[in-house]
């Protein structure tokens, strides 16, 4: 399960033509609402070059100008085999140098990045000092983005029907949506974002089944979406829908029903844990009883598999031994998957996902990734 962490937006300088009392009221009132926050501050940053990423021109994709009047869109290439390695891990993208450090005590550099964000709390404004950051140290940034409030340090509450997915269909949250587009679409590199994730739980208030979700609500919510960052131009996103693990055949025919549709969509993902002996009702268990039925799944809609949040406690076991184990059984029995995240923070309840000491340079065993299976990012230009 994946726990907020907050992003940031950055609008469109706008300036005030005539100065008059009307007009500094009306911008007053602007300046005062939640979604327009920080729309004055300075144009966010455009992508840098990913280092170590592959730019070619590609199937279907445009030709970079000579001399670009704006850099041109770019957008992730899923690779062909392997997989991208990616982390979740907060403190990545905020500090400069952080990816490479990371890499370094590691031995092995993620190649996407993810951080979480909400729309209502929080810094809910895009980053894109963030995204430029991560880019400039060899990886693409993953937005989980977050349609709720869930302060931080507050027990969260799943009903909270300001924003349910009726509302979400139905144009409520469109300032706020329309706002972050532009600003990722300003940004023009790679973007991938994790919308509205697990939503076949009932902890989140996008879950079905909460705020009077339903799976056809949750489908309008996620096409509308869409439908407002492709006005937006905003076609350097790449869409992972993202469901939590499944544990029997019946949840992996139901969640056929939340698939917004392969227009929609450009990755699927699910996320699971090894929670070990942490708690009464969790035991110690491996790959294939996590991921196994999710993969079943996924691999049914013909796109690129992610597994976007993977992680082990070493309460109940060998953690090192876990995180070899499981990675060779995602390369060599999950052959679809893509993308592998591994959740590096610390769970809302406060159980230790990170890499650390005897765990630290888990990801680098060959044991767990064998030979090529780690791949670099590969970029293809679109046409505005």
């Amino acid at each position: 399960m994946a726990r907020a962490d907050a992003g940031i937006v950055r609008f469109r300088a706008f300036r005030i033509g005539l100065i008059g009392a009307a007009a500094l009221i009306v911008v007053a009132a602007v300046i005062a609402l939640p979604h327009l926050a920080g729309r004055a501050e300075e144009t966010p940053p455009t992508a840098p070059p990913i280092a170590g990423a592959a730019l070619p021109a590609g199937t279907g994709a445009a030709e970079a100008p000579d001399a670009p009047s704006e850099p041109p869109l770019q957008r992730l290439v899923p690779p062909s085999s392997g997989v991208l390695l990616g982390v979740s891990n907060p403190d990545l993208p905020r500090d400069a140098g952080a990816v490479d450090d990371w890499t370094a005590e590691h031995g092995v550099r993620p190649r996407i990045v993810n951080w979480f964000q909400q729309w209502l709390s929080g810094e809910t404004r895009l980053r894109a000092d963030w995204a430029a950051r991560v880019a400039e140290e060899g990886a693409v940034p993953m937005i989980t983005w977050e349609p709720w409030s869930a302060p931080a340090g507050v027990k969260h509450d799943a009903e909270q029907p300001e924003i349910s997915l009726a509302r979400i269909a139905a144009g409520d949250h469109d300032d706020y949506i329309r706002s972050f587009a532009r600003q990722v679409a300003a940004y023009r590199g790679p973007v991938l974002i994790r919308l509205m994730h697990e939503m076949n739980g009932q902890w989140f208030s996008w879950g079905v089944g909460v705020n009077g979700n339903t799976a056809g609500d949750f489908v309008a919510a996620w096409r509308h979406v869409h439908r407002v960052f492709d006005q937006e131009g905003a076609r350097n996103v790449s869409w992972v829908w993202s469901i939590n693990n499944l544990e029997s055949a019946d949840a992996e025919a139901d969640v056929a029903e939340l698939y917004p549709g392969d227009r929609w969509v450009d990755w699927v993902a699910t996320s699971g844990f090894n929670w070990g002996d942490a708690y009464s009702w969790s035991s110690w268990r491996d790959a294939g009883a996590i991921y196994g039925s999710a993969y079943r799944a996924l691999s049914g809609f013909g796109k690129p598999i992610m597994i976007s949040e993977i992680g082990t406690t070493d309460i109940g076991g060998d953690a090192g031994a876990w995180i070899a184990e499981s990675m060779a059984t995602v390369r060599t029995s999950y052959p679809l998957v893509r993308a592998v995240l591994w959740y590096d923070d610390i769970d809302g309840a406060g159980l230790d996902f990170r890499l650390q000491g005897p765990t630290a340079r888990a990801l680098a065993d060959p044991a767990a990734t064998g030979t090529g299976w780690l791949q670099d990012p590969t970029l293809r230009y679109i046409a505005s």
